[in-house]
């Protein structure tokens, strides 16, 4: 825990401070890319651009063009959206309670003023932060929405990793769109094809991404779902929600 809080602490520049070692996919041939282990949005424009950048994460193989998944620590800071997340590869795999305890009880020395933290176990899921926010959205919610594509993707079949949010989609006409979850309140409401379209991408064990999008009345009553488990609102300190964490949740209802 001493080498993670030092290593918080040194992310303050937020421009690439060196290289990170690559071995490719496809060859084997093992290449550097540059590593970024901070970005701020107050010092450094681009950190919103670069993080939307998928590519950016996925360096190609100077030998064979193929791209390969880079994963280190890293930070995310946005001010403006009130977001500071830390990237810890593959944290979905750890104790978090530990570890987000550890964390917590040195928050005079990571926490922000007036930011929501967040722990993060990969790039896709620091990416998502930032959208989120940009969106105004509860992140909670965000999560809780997920397993109600996942889940029909699974019935028919699909082997799911993940999903991630890429942003919202208001349609030009009501009409059903393929590949999209509609809730309604009442029975055969046709006023839910006309609502925004909250939109992910659910990414398949065998690489492939599917899109897939959920109503607004959904992400309503996922909110109603915080409300009565008083998690609606943030306290202020770190949390790290995932799938798991979502299905949990619906689980527990």
């Amino acid at each position: 825990m001493v080498y993670l809080l030092n290593q918080l602490h040194r992310m303050k520049n937020p421009w690439a401070v060196g290289e990170t070692s690559v071995q490719c996919r496809n060859c084997g041939h093992i290449f550097t890319a540059q590593m970024v282990n901070c970005f701020d949005t107050l010092l450094w424009q681009e950190a919103r651009e670069i993080l939307d950048e998928e590519n950016f994460f996925y360096p190609l193989c100077p030998q064979c063009q193929t791209q390969t998944e880079i994963s280190y620590r890293s930070r995310y800071i946005d001010r403006e959206l009130g977001i500071a997340a830390v990237m810890i590869p593959g944290a979905e795999r750890q104790d978090m309670e530990g570890l987000l305890q550890d964390m917590n009880r040195f928050m005079d020395r990571l926490a922000l003023s007036g930011m929501e933290h967040r722990v993060v176990g990969n790039f896709y899921a620091m990416a998502e932060q930032m959208r989120i926010h940009k969106h105004r959205l509860n992140d909670r919610a965000i999560q809780l929405l997920k397993p109600f594509m996942i889940g029909g993707l699974q019935s028919r079949g699909f082997e799911v990793w993940d999903g991630f949010f890429t942003g919202i989609m208001q349609p030009k006409e009501a009409k059903r769109m393929d590949d999209t979850v509609y809730f309604s309140l009442q029975e055969d409401d046709p006023a839910v094809y006309s609502e925004m379209v909250y939109q992910f991408h659910i990414y398949l064990t065998n690489g492939d991404i599917i899109p897939h999008g959920i109503n607004d009345t959904a992400y309503g009553i996922c909110m109603n779902i915080l409300q009565e488990k008083e998690l609606a609102e943030d306290d202020g300190l770190f949390h790290f929600y995932d799938l798991s964490w979502a299905i949990d949740m619906h689980n527990s209802l």
